[in-house]
C-alpha cells in the first residue's frame, strides 16, 4: 500500500527532539540510522527503544558511541517442542558450541548475512535421545548461529538486567508512546494523507512543533496560575 512511516524520539519529560519519514515498507532497523544521526550529539546517555530495533549493528553502533542501549525481552522465534538457542552453551575459549547433550558444535563458516555457523556431527546425533527436539534435518546435522557482533547483543542482555532498567524502560508508555497516540488520534497519523515525502515532512515538522509549543504553553500556564496563587 501507499503509505510512509514516521520515527520519532523525545526526552524522558516527552518533549520530541527529532523525526524521519520513511517509506512505509522499510524496517524501523533499516531506517534508526537517519534519526539517530539528527540527534546523536545532544548529549544522549541511554537510549530506550522498542524491540523492532533490537538489531546487533545497532548495539553496536550505540556501544561504540558510548551510548548504553535499553532493548526489551524479545521472545526467541523457535518452534514448539523444539530447544531454543540460549539452551545451547556457547564456549568463548573453544569457540563452539555444546547442545544439552553435552556434544560439540563446531565452527563451520559465516554466511553473507555475517553469522558465523556451528554444525554438528551427524555421526553423532543420529542415535541422541533429543533429536526430535533439536533438528528436523535429513543428515542429522544442528546448525546454531552466531552473529559477528553478538557481543554487543549479550551486552544489552547485561544492561537489561541492571537494576533500574525495568522501571526506566516502562518510560516508554508515558513518554513516546503517548506522543504516538496524541499524534494518531488528534492529528490524522494514522494514515497517509499526503502524496509525496517532501510534503509528509512538512506535515510533520509542523504538527510536531505544535505538540512541542501546546506543552510549552501548559507549563507556562501552571506557571502563572502558581505565582498568580502566591501573590
Amino acid at each position: 500500500m501507499f503509505a510512509y512511516t514516521v520515527e520519532t524520539a523525545c526526552d524522558k519529560h516527552g518533549w520530541i527532539l527529532g523525526y524521519t519519514v520513511n517509506p512505509g515498507n522499510l524496517h524501523d532497523s533499516r531506517t534508526f540510522k537517519g534519526l539517530y544521526d539528527r540527534i546523536k550529539n545532544i548529549g544522549i546517555h541511554t537510549i530506550i527503544a522498542d524491540a523492532g530495533y533490537k538489531t546487533p549493528a545497532i548495539a553496536k553502533l550505540l556501544l561504540d558511541d558510548g551510548i548504553q542501549p535499553l532493548f526489551p525481552y524479545k521472545r526467541p522465534m523457535t518452534k514448539d517442542g523444539f530447544f531454543r538457542k540460549q539452551e545451547y552453551a556457547y564456549d568463548e575459549y573453544n569457540d563452539c558450541y555444546i547442545c544439552p547433550n553435552d556434544k560439540v558444535l563446531h565452527y563451520s563458516t559465516t554466511n553473507k548475512e555475517g553469522y558465523r555457523e556451528y554444525k554438528s556431527c551427524s555421526y553423532a546425533c543420529a542415535d541422541c535421545q533429543y533429536l526430535s527436539q533439536c533438528t528436523q534435518s535429513r543428515d542429522h546435522v544442528k546448525i546454531v548461529t552466531r552473529h559477528v557482533w553478538e557481543d554487543y547483543m549479550e551486552a544489552c542482555e547485561d544492561i537489561r538486567y541492571t537494576i533500574g532498567m525495568k522501571e526506566l524502560y516502562s518510560q516508554r508508555k508515558q513518554t513516546i508512546e503517548r506522543l504516538f497516540g496524541t499524534a494518531k488520534e488528534n492529528h490524522g497519523f494514522r494514515y497517509t494523507q499526503l502524496v509525496g515525502k517532501a510534503r509528509m515532512e512538512m506535515k510533520v515538522g509542523l504538527t510536531f512543533a505544535c505538540m512541542n509549543l501546546k506543552k510549552l504553553a501548559g507549563i507556562l500556564r501552571i506557571r502563572e496560575e502558581k505565582r498568580m496563587a502566591m501573590a
